[in-house]
């Protein structure tokens, strides 16, 4: 009987273990020279994604950043719009607010998203491309995974050059092979895969999140803010990220 007890008392102290590091709140920091063909001035970057049903911790607005990317799953099905406000509200007042769509996000209510995102200047970047801080050399390129157009891929890149230094975001990471082989990206970033939430070791159902270089490229995939379904999370730590961007060959100007 005294090992029933033990045993539910050890599975009740994982569980709360296992809750309290999902709302934990954890800054990944790097620096990360890209390559630069025209020279650019060096910025900072706060990279963001599966907020899921999440508020913000507001110590988020004590870093200083230039611009933030959410890379998806700002929302999911019943989150509140009250607190997608409040999110994008704190977001917002960081820097420039850019947003990828991810595959819970229109659960919310797309046309009520797009009201607050037109609110907070939000650019929504859909298989389309952006410059960066009026730098015509210096861009970011956005992928909506997960609605499907033909072309979607090519269409985004299409304003791309070769001397151009480019940030690519997607929700998902499987996608990064594929542009790595056939467009130019220096610096790929996606979340979507929560790092597994939980892990038993090395063991999970997705890989860990991780940063890395990759054919010499930069590459990102965070285990994300937030959970989705049960709120737990054991070995992926919940993260998010702030990264001061250099230009790799060449004196800022």
């Amino acid at each position: 009987m005294k090992w029933i007890m033990k045993s539910m008392l050890a599975a009740l102290a994982l569980l709360l273990f296992m809750f309290r590091n999902a709302f934990r709140q954890n800054l990944k920091s790097e620096t990360v020279e890209l390559p630069a063909a025209q020279p650019f001035k060096p910025f900072q970057l706060m990279f963001i994604s599966d907020i899921h049903r999440r508020t913000l911790n507001g110590n988020l607005a004590n870093n200083s950043v230039d611009m933030v990317i959410i890379g998806g799953d700002l929302a999911e099905k019943g989150v509140p719009l009250s607190r997608i406000e409040y999110n994008l509200k704190l977001l917002s007042g960081l820097g420039e607010l850019y947003f990828i769509w991810g595959n819970h996000d229109r659960h919310v209510g797309e046309a009520e998203l797009r009201q607050l995102f037109e609110k907070y200047k939000v650019t929504v970047l859909e298989n389309e491309w952006v410059n960066l801080f009026g730098n015509p050399h210096l861009k970011l390129v956005g992928l909506d995974y997960f609605i499907y157009e033909k072309d979607a891929i090519s269409k985004a890149f299409s304003g791309v050059r070769p001397e151009d230094t480019v940030l690519f975001a997607s929700h998902t990471p499987s996608i990064f092979k594929y542009v790595r082989d056939h467009y130019s990206a220096d610096f790929l970033l996606a979340g979507h895969t929560h790092g597994g939430q939980i892990r038993l070791g090395r063991f999970g159902i997705t890989d860990k999140g991780r940063f890395r270089e990759t054919d010499g490229k930069i590459e990102l995939v965070s285990n994300g803010y937030g959970t989705t379904k049960l709120p737990l999370r054991l070995g992926a730590e919940a993260q998010y990220h702030v990264y001061t961007i250099q230009p790799k060959s060449a004196d800022p100007v």
